[in-house]
C-alpha cells in the first residue's frame, strides 16, 4: 500500500503540515492529484479540536501557483478579500457541486454532469467539487424522512471524478460542519429563526427551519455551498481572472442531454443569454445559474447569517429556498416570495435536471 500523501493547510500564503492522518481534512486538490489521492485508503478520523477562525480582513494569500491544500478542523479557511483586484476581462463559467454526494457515483449522474454543462455553455467551463462522503439524515417531514445515503466505493469514486475532470475537489467525511454548538458562528441572531412566519407549512404545524433538524440540515447545506465557492475563489486567484457566470448545484442531479431539440430550447437553452444580461436562472435551489456578482453577494451574505431583528428577513426566512431568495433576490421555491431579500433579481425557472433519490441495487 502507498503511502499516505502529506497533507498541508493554507496559512498566509505559507504551507504548514496538517495534523493527524487526513485529521478531517477536506482534500482539496487539484485534478491532476485527486486519482492519486483516492486511491490513496481514506482513512479520515475526527478533529480533536475546533480552531478559531479568522476574519477575512485578517487573511492575505501571496500563493500564486495552485497547490494542495485541505482544512485541519470543522471551520474552513477564509479567502483573501473578494475585493481584490482583477485586471483580466471576467470569463468562462464555474460550476460548484456541494453537499452529500449521495447517488453521485451512479454512472447515469456522474457521466452527464460535464456533457450537459458544455453543451449549454460550450467548452468554457470549469468545475469544482465539494462533497461529504456521510449522507444527511432524514428530515423529519412526512413523505420525506428518507435514510442516508453514504458513499464509502473508492474505486466509483475514482471513476466518477476522473470523469468529471474537476480543477478542484474536496471531499470530507462528515456531513454536519453546522452543529448546536457552533451554531453562533454562522448564525449571529438567532432569535430571527425561531416563530418563523411560513409561507407554507410543514405537516400543517410549522415552518421547515423551526425544527431544529432541519434548520441545521439548511444551514450545513449552505455551509458546504460556501466553501465550494472558497474553493473557486482560490482558482481565481491562481489564475488572475474572475469567472462571469457561476452555477450552484448538487452532486445528485441527473442530466438529461439527449432530450429533444424542442425541449432543450424550451428548458435550458436561453440560460447563457439570460444570465449574461445580469439575471439568474434557476431549479428551486437544486441548480442555480448567476453573474458572478451576486455569487459574491452570496458569499458574504452566506458566510455567516447576520439577519438581524431590524431587517425585513428577520422571523421570514423559514426553508433553504426561502435562505437562497434572502441571499439572491430571486425567487427559488415553489411556494411563494418571501419577500426577505433587500433586492430584487430577475429570475426564470429551467428544467435542468431530476434529483436521482436512490442507489440500483446489485
Amino acid at each position: 500500500q502507498a503511502p499516505a500523501p502529506v497533507a498541508h493547510e493554507m496559512a498566509h500564503g505559507v504551507l504548514v503540515p496538517c495534523s493527524g492522518r487526513f485529521a478531517r481534512c477536506g482534500l482539496l486538490v487539484t485534478f491532476w492529484t485527486v486519482v492519486f489521492l483516492l486511491s490513496t485508503e481514506m482513512n479520515f478520523q475526527q478533529p480533536t479540536a475546533v480552531t478559531e477562525q479568522p476574519s477575512v480582513e485578517d487573511v492575505e494569500s501571496t500563493s500564486t501557483t495552485s497547490t494542495t491544500t485541505v482544512n485541519t478542523s470543522n471551520t474552513t479557511t477564509f479567502l483573501p478579500p473578494l475585493t481584490a483586484a482583477f485586471t483580466k476581462v471576467p470569463r468562462g463559467v464555474a460550476v460548484c457541486i456541494a453537499g452529500n454526494l449521495r447517488t453521485f457515483t451512479v454512472p447515469v449522474v456522474f457521466s452527464q454532469i460535464r456533457p450537459f454543462h458544455e453543451k449549454l455553455w460550450g467548452s468554457k467551463v470549469s468545475f469544482f467539487l465539494y462533497g461529504t462522503l456521510a449522507g444527511a439524515g432524514p428530515k423529519n417531514q412526512t413523505n420525506h424522512n428518507l435514510p442516508a445515503i453514504n458513499e464509502s466505493n473508492q474505486t466509483a469514486l475514482n471513476i466518477a471524478v476522473t470523469l468529471l475532470r474537476p480543477e478542484t475537489v474536496e471531499l470530507v467525511t462528515n456531513a454536519e460542519d453546522v452543529t448546536e454548538e457552533n451554531l453562533a458562528q454562522y448564525v449571529l441572531h438567532q432569535e430571527c429563526f425561531r416563530n418563523i412566519q411560513f409561507i407554507e407549512s410543514v405537516d400543517g404545524v410549522e415552518a421547515f427551519f423551526e425544527n431544529r433538524v432541519r434548520f441545521l440540515r439548511g444551514l450545513n447545506q449552505l455551509a458546504h455551498v460556501i466553501s465550494s465557492l472558497e474553493m473557486m475563489m482560490r482558482f481565481e486567484q491562481t489564475r488572475g481572472r474572475r469567472f462571469k457566470v457561476v452555477i450552484l448545484t448538487r452532486p445528485d442531479l441527473r442530466y438529461d442531454v439527449n432530450r429533444s431539440d424542442h425541449d432543450w430550447f424550451r428548458d435550458v437553452a436561453w440560460v447563457p443569454e439570460w444570465t449574461s444580461n445580469g439575471n439568474v436562472a434557476l431549479q428551486m435551489d437544486h441548480w442555480v445559474a448567476m453573474p458572478r456578482a451576486l455569487a459574491e453577494r452570496f458569499y458574504l451574505l452566506g458566510k455567516v447569517l447576520s439577519c438581524s431583528p431590524s431587517d425585513k428577513c428577520c422571523r421570514k426566512i423559514d426553508r433553504s429556498e426561502s435562505l437562497w431568495e434572502y441571499l439572491t433576490g430571486a425567487v427559488h421555491g415553489n411556494f411563494g416570495q418571501c419577500s426577505c431579500s433587500n433586492i430584487t433579481t430577475p429570475y426564470k425557472k429551467a428544467k435542468v435536471a431530476k434529483i436521482q433519490r436512490t442507489k440500483p441495487t446489485k
